[in-house]
């Protein structure tokens, strides 16, 4: 049994059972996986959106993949799911419920584009239907391997809010009732039908795949030749043979790789997880850019308070040297006009209080100036915290 889409085998063991198919039959096929923790859910969105290795993927056929419902990538659906999620989770909960919808390669093939996209949006809406549109998270349409097909993400809540996937998948009744609503609802409507019961050589193939990802390592056994009755009559041909161990050999191959591929989903799903912890909760980390943003308009601000004060010391040092001459030249010009007064007879007292008047009124006039300068760089640096105040509160 070969798959041919990664997804193929990632849904090939689901509680909905898998459906064997004829050659020349169209078929509508919906499979459905439980999730059962959020790391587990993290891994698969992260396969649905490319955000790991997909190795049956084309990535120049990358772009042709179609959201229908949901964000673009894993984390908006994550968030998607707490936001839907009850406060109190038991431990056994399932998580999620995710669907598979295909159908036979050579059915779809033969649709155009456009019928392939009615196809699933009519089972998009039957899904919303059963779980209510407000429980789908996402719903992704896939044309970057080998047939399309769409994934839907699901939180299985019930009329009371709880997690209860029981309630929609939990007996073999209600899985077989699934796949035939399905069939009658949306597939005949697209020339498709119900798939026939898995037969029991398919459960072994099933089976036997399975067992090599469970224990990857478990030696391959190859069939033995059936030798037949009398003269050999009865027996397996050489090609019969060959076929049969071919058989076995890819069963192992396709369990192996499987098993690598869920090792490193779990893997990155592990190290996204503990990422997600050391950075903290989305709230958190606004809370921190936030702070961020305000440590860094601190920073702009202290330096250019220090940048004014410099320019203002500057100014005040140029002041107070001003202030000295100013000073000195007063004490020349007094001196001087005392010896004039002595020089020439004249009232002393009273030509020196003129003078002392003048001088004064002159550096009266000369020192608001010098202030007013000082004032004007003070009332800049004032208007710039207060602006920047403003947007802290805005954040």
């Amino acid at each position: 049994m070969v798959f041919q889409d990664d997804d193929e085998l990632r849904f090939g063991r689901t509680i909905g059972g898998r459906v064997q198919t004829a050659p020349g039959r169209r078929f509508a096929i919906l499979r459905c996986a439980k999730i059962k923790t959020l790391g587990n859910m993290g891994a698969s969105l992260q396969h649905t959106f490319r955000e790991r290795e997909t190795p049956n993927a084309d990535p120049a056929r990358r772009t042709d993949n179609t959201v229908l419902i949901g964000g673009t990538d894993s984390a908006a659906v994550l968030d998607a799911w707490r936001a839907r999620a009850p406060e109190k989770i038991r431990a056994n909960a399932v998580h999620g419920l995710e669907y598979f919808v295909g159908g036979s390669p050579e059915a779809l093939k033969a649709m155009s584009r456009d019928q392939q996209d009615a196809y699933f949006r009519d089972a998009l809406n039957w899904l919303k239907t059963r779980h209510g549109a407000e429980n789908i998270l996402s719903a992704v349409i896939h044309r970057d391997e080998t047939t399309p097909h769409m994934t839907v993400m699901t939180i299985p809540l019930d009329q009371q809010g709880k997690l209860n996937a029981r309630a929609l998948v939990g007996s073999r009744q209600q899985l077989s009732a699934m796949q035939t609503d399905f069939a009658k609802v949306v597939g005949q409507a697209h020339g498709l039908q119900r798939g026939l019961e898995g037969s029991r050589a398919t459960h072994e193939r099933v089976k036997r795949v399975y067992a090599h990802i469970s224990d990857p390592e478990a030696s391959v056994s190859l069939p033995e030749r059936r030798r037949g009755g009398f003269m050999g009559r009865g027996g397996e041909t050489e090609a019969e043979w060959r076929e049969r161990a071919t058989e076995a050999v890819t069963e192992a191959l396709a369990g192996v790789q499987h098993a690598l591929r869920r090792e490193r989903r779990d893997r990155a799903a592990e190290t996204e997880a503990l990422r997600q912890r050391l950075q903290g909760s989305p709230d958190q980390q606004q809370v921190n850019q936030r702070l961020e943003r305000q440590v860094a308009r601190l920073k702009a601000e202290t330096a250019r308070l220090h940048d004014r004060l410099a320019k203002v010391k500057d100014e005040a040092d140029a002041y107070h040297l001003n202030a000295l001459k100013l000073d000195a030249a007063r004490e020349v010009i007094l001196t001087h006009a005392i010896a004039f007064v002595r020089d020439h007879g004249l009232d002393e007292a009273d030509m020196l209080a003129r003078m002392e008047a003048g001088l004064n009124e002159a550096l009266a006039e000369f020192k608001p100036v010098q202030q007013e300068q000082v004032g004007t760089e003070h009332d800049a640096v004032q208007k710039t915290r207060q602006r920047d105040e403003g947007l802290d509160h805005g954040d």
